[in-house]
């Protein structure tokens, strides 16, 4: 299956003839040539006529317009600004990133942006998308603040295509050093490779604003939080129920001392997270199997409409990965929450036992005195060492209810995430 949305990302340095070639064809009205381009391929060179794209702003076949984030069609002083700053970008040694995102346009015919009757695009809707994609990236790249960019959309070959090119026109990317292949030399250059998850957001984006999943992706986000808000109303006892209360003992009997340190994500925990994800698994199967089938073909449907975007190549399975691993976090947390609550009656019953033993000696001490007191006939002056010892017990269990309460806060904290 071919993928309904390409993303072709590259950058070139200042000292390339490619971007003096882009500068100098961003106003250029009198070519028309129909620059074909095989997006899918892996050669560079695809890319050495990403300049002449500018060439179809004005094409009396209705090709897209030169735009930017702020305009819908650029005037002849204001493409004039636009190319001084490129200009400007290029004196100051900025990189120049070039993007293309290509689309199928039988796909965008089922998104309602393309009539293939009249060759027409919703241009509005695809401006939208190449801003909202255009400012994920920047803002991934910290360079909201620094950069420009311009694009342009055309849509007379067989797939519909936008073209980005972004500057800086005052650099604002760490410097490097390079080495020249063909002179052998080492200078400096300003750092042009972004981040791979920063094109990954790109085409996330691209998908959230043309496919408006919003609503479906709600259903799933309600789905998992049903699952851990029915656990916490309903009470459900994990440490007594017969399926998983031999797995709740072990998995506690793994965890550090620490009861800090008891959330699923942390390492520590390592020994015990395989018992708590076979207490979610027989969770969901004994209390929640119509929701969690659900769930999973919420999910499915998911996978298939990224399929469908980004092809067989793609990481389409993320979406749902990420989801089901979400679960997994949320239940492990809420299992280890009642594991904490066991924990502290466990705590709270030795305690009391402890308190309960103390009390039951000292008070088997003071009788020994008064017994002594009485058959000697006379009055034990140290009486009073049985009672400043009470009292050091009663301090005792003064403290041990402040930690007990430190840790009652610590609880509160954790069911609030």
């Amino acid at each position: 299956m071919s993928p309904a949305v390409v993303l072709r990302s590259k950058f070139v340095t200042p000292r390339s003839s490619t971007f003096n070639d882009y500068i100098n064809y961003m106003d250029r009205e009198d070519a028309k040539q129909h620059v074909q381009m095989d997006v899918l391929s892996d050669k560079e060179n695809d890319f050495d006529v990403f300049y002449q794209f500018m060439d179809y702003m004005d094409d009396e076949e209705k090709q897209g317009e030169l735009f930017t984030s702020s305009k819908d069609r650029l005037n002849t002083k204001e493409k004039q600004t636009v190319k001084e700053q490129f200009q400007l970008a290029q004196q100051n040694e900025s990189p120049m990133w070039q993007d293309v995102l290509s689309f199928d346009n039988e796909w965008l015919r089922k998104q309602g942006l393309y009539n293939a009757d009249t060759h027409a695009v919703d241009e509005t809707k695809m401006r939208n998308v190449v801003r909202e994609t255009m400012q994920t990236m920047l803002q991934a790249e910290g360079m909201q603040q620094s950069a420009i960019w311009t694009a342009s959309l055309h849509y007379n070959t067989d797939n519909i295509h936008v073209h980005v090119a972004t500057i800086e026109p005052h650099p604002t990317r760490e410097r490097m050093n390079v080495l020249d292949k063909e002179s052998n030399t080492w200078h400096e250059e300003y750092r042009a490779k972004r981040k791979p998850k920063t094109l990954d957001k790109m085409k996330s984006k691209v998908a959230n604003v043309i496919l408006d999943r919003a609503h479906e992706r709600n259903k799933v986000d309600e789905l998992l939080r049903g699952t851990i808000r029915h656990k916490k109303e309903n009470n459900i006892s994990l440490s007594s129920f017969r399926k998983t209360e031999t797995l709740f003992k072990e998995a506690m009997n793994q965890l550090p001392e620490d009861r800090k340190q008891w959330r699923y994500g942390y390492q520590s925990i390592n020994e015990a997270r395989p018992y708590i994800d076979e207490i979610t698994e027989i969770y969901l199967e004994q209390f929640h199997p119509e929701e969690f089938q659900a769930l999973k073909t919420k999910l499915d449907e998911e996978v298939d409409v990224m399929k469908e975007m980004y092809g067989e190549g793609s990481d389409y399975q993320q979406y749902k990965n990420t989801k089901l691993d979400d679960l997994k976090k949320r239940m492990g947390n809420a299992i280890l929450t009642e594991m904490r609550a066991v924990d502290k009656e466990e705590r709270v019953s030795d305690f009391k036992q402890k308190i309960a033993i103390r009390q039951f000696h000292a008070l088997e001490k003071e009788n020994q005195q008064s017994f002594f007191q009485r058959y000697n006939g006379k009055v034990n002056p140290s009486l009073h060492v049985s009672v400043i010892r009470l009292k050091q017990a009663m301090r005792k269990t003064f403290h041990d209810f402040k930690r007990e309460r430190h840790m009652d806060e610590f609880d509160r904290m954790v069911e609030k995430d």
